[in-house]
């Protein structure tokens, strides 16, 4: 397999950032379930959100599309 000729972490800044934050949340217990806020969400709603975020990650790796802030 050909090595990428860019950093993931580089071109894909933005939702690499959204993914981190997200998973930085749920380590935190930010979940509405345990908080108790309507702001933080249900665990499977951002179980959910991150499978997405994930999921247009790898689309955009996979087919070469730009990062959201391009």
């Amino acid at each position: 397999m050909e090595r990428l000729p860019y950093e993931i972490n580089e071109k894909y800044s933005c939702e690499w950032n959204r993914i981190s934050e997200k998973i930085r949340q749920l380590e935190e217990g930010r979940i509405k379930e345990l908080s108790g806020l309507d702001y933080d969400g249900y665990l499977s709603t951002n179980i959910q959100q991150l499978k997405k975020m994930l999921a247009d990650l790898l689309d955009k790796i996979q087919n070469g599309k730009d990062s959201i802030i391009h």
